[in-house]
């Protein structure tokens, strides 16, 4: 289905008694970045806590479904919206400002799709529950009450959901929808939801969604019907642990993910430069994401100060706009490889599909530059030891960073140019974005204000700003000396 202008969107948000995390619900779902229309309403499904109080403040329509239960809310709350488009939150997920543009970009580019689900993370809890979120959010396979949306009038043809589906309500009606057409998981829509279920009980919450699914899948019908009740006394309160066996296993194997994968300067699953030993003033800036249409600005600047930098550039964005890939070559910078589309979770995906990112990118920075790129940056920085062995075998040197004022998170100026002057050291490899992803008008535009006032500070100061490579020269341990200069594309 192709629409001329913005579908109208309606997002629908089933609560029970969820007056702690509500509001951070609602304060996500109030700043999207989508340009059309949409409206917001919390389904009051009997509540007897300050729920509905609490989005009436906050200016959301609410509707009242007094039999409790979560297929009554979702069929109350979809019966009550408007929108050509309805999505779907839970009152405990916090969605990312542009879940809803893009739930409708996977919509509305192909006739075929009728439905659109995304992949999970967690706001709260314990870092190793965090981070086993993250590790097993891309399994996702289908619908997921807490991300999705659908076109109107396929929901209607398949009769909206099934009352006598409670648990697993999301999961029948994926089964039921794909019978009108295609159902796409973007697994760069990532909703960050609570753990507290695991947290009150980690193997039963696992057993009960594992076992409903295989049974919805199989027989086509839940295995379980009602949820057990579990709202915290506080946030992040648990009522139960883990058996100490079990919670010892994991959060041993989640601290090794954690420590070889998030940590920039790790080099459990091999070389990685985040930054370097020198006697000399020395600091590389490198700017992520790009080419985008900030990109222009950032190179003006750079110029101005004669400045070179090094831009870590995803590859969809380089056929976007090859002629910004040519000009970063062209005017002295560096450029290397931070794979094709930036996948979230680049770092667990099949070595084959690691490859095929890198080979894409590589691909098309030839194409737009002349030039094949010797430097890999990870999406993130996260790393796996397959991620490692391809890009090596490939002849790449892999660079993080050593300063991140989390420019992407949209900081004032300010504060972007004091993080990194309260974190920068001779050596230091600086993190900065002139792209977000590969989003279409990136919102870095405090980055490009910061970027001259950051420039002088750090002149000021005595430092004086090389490209990574050139960085690499002034490397004074010997055996990161000899392994980088393996990699020859530079004439290093």
């Amino acid at each position: 289905m192709i629409m001329m202008g913005k579908p109208f969107v309606s997002v629908v948000v089933p609560a029970y008694n969820e007056e702690y995390l509500l509001a951070d619900c609602l304060a996500a779902l109030r700043h999207q970045d989508y340009d059309g229309p949409y409206e917001i309403i919390v389904v009051n499904n009997a509540c007897t806590d300050r729920t509905p109080q609490i989005a009436r403040a906050m200016g959301t329509r609410v509707v009242d479904e007094p039999r409790k239960g979560y297929v009554h809310a979702l069929r109350a709350g979809f019966a009550a919206t408007s929108g050509d488009v309805i999505a779907c939150t839970d009152a405990d997920t916090q969605v990312p400002p542009d879940w809803i543009s893009r739930l409708v970009r996977k919509l509305t580019t192909r006739p075929e799709v009728v439905a659109v689900g995304g992949t999970f993370g967690f706001h709260d809890g314990p870092a190793w529950l965090r981070l086993l979120g993250q590790i097993v959010s891309p399994l996702n396979w289908g619908l997921a009450g807490a991300n999705m949306a659908m076109w109107r009038w396929a929901y209607e043809a398949i009769g909206g959901f099934d009352p006598t589906v409670n648990i697993g309500a999301d999961r029948d009606l994926d089964r039921r929808i794909r019978r009108l057409g295609h159902v796409v998981v973007d697994r760069q829509s990532v909703a960050l939801t609570s753990t507290r279920r695991f947290q009150a009980g980690f193997w039963s919450t696992l057993r009960l969604y594992l076992l409903n699914d295989l049974w919805l899948a199989l027989f086509g019908r839940p295995r379980f019907h009602d949820f057990p009740d579990i709202r915290l006394a506080t946030p992040l309160r648990a009522a139960k642990r883990l058996r100490p066996v079990g919670a010892a296993l994991m959060v041993a194997l989640t601290v090794l993910l954690y420590l070889a994968a998030a940590s920039p300067d790790v080099q459990l699953f091999g070389r990685v430069v985040a930054s370097t030993h020198t006697d000399q003033p020395a600091i590389a800036l490198t700017f992520d994401d790009g080419p985008s249409v900030h990109t222009a600005e950032v190179l003006d600047i750079l110029a101005l100060y004669q400045v070179r930098a090094t831009f870590f550039v995803i590859g969809r964005n380089v056929e976007r706009y090859p002629d910004l890939a040519a000009r970063i070559v062209a005017e002295g910078h560096v450029i290397g490889n931070h794979t094709y589309t930036h996948p979230l979770w680049a770092a667990i995906e099949t070595p084959g599909q690691v490859e095929r990112e890198l080979e894409l990118a590589a691909h098309a920075i030839a194409a737009a530059t002349g030039v094949h790129p010797a430097l890999f940056r990870p999406p993130h920085g996260w790393r796996s030891p397959w991620m490692m062995r391809l890009a090596i075998q490939k002849g790449y040197g892999v660079v993080t960073w050593s300063v991140s004022p989390d420019d992407w998170r949209r900081p004032p100026p300010q504060t972007i140019i004091d993080r990194v002057l309260h974190q920068v050291r001779p050596g230091a490899i600086i993190l900065l974005h002139d792209g977000l992803e590969t989003r279409v008008g990136a919102p870095v535009e405090n980055t490009v204000a910061a970027l001259p006032r950051l420039i002088e500070e750090l002149q000021a100061r005595g430092y004086r700003f090389v490209t990574v490579p050139e960085l690499m020269e002034g490397e004074t341990t010997p055996d990161v000396q000899a392994a980088w200069r393996l990699h020859t594309a530079y004439g290093w």
